[in-house]
């Protein structure tokens, strides 16, 4: 398991820059590209959840909301 930490902190990084993504274009007209942005977050954290379970993390609810 050498790569188990990476892979932790790759999810993690991937969940971290979707929802920064996803908050930048919540202010668009991309909802349905927000939404997708929001999903890959929450599921890349679960992954991350599931393979580190001594680190519980709770799932964020979207920052971003439809206009």
């Amino acid at each position: 398991m050498d790569g188990a930490p990476s892979d932790l902190r790759t999810l993690r990084y991937v969940a971290e820059i979707t929802r920064k993504l996803a908050k930048m274009l919540s202010r668009t007209r991309y909802q349905m590209l927000v939404y997708l942005l929001e999903m890959t977050a929450v599921e890349a954290e679960s992954l991350a959840g599931e393979q580190d379970p001594k680190r519980i993390r709770p799932v964020k609810p979207s920052q971003a909301r439809p206009s």
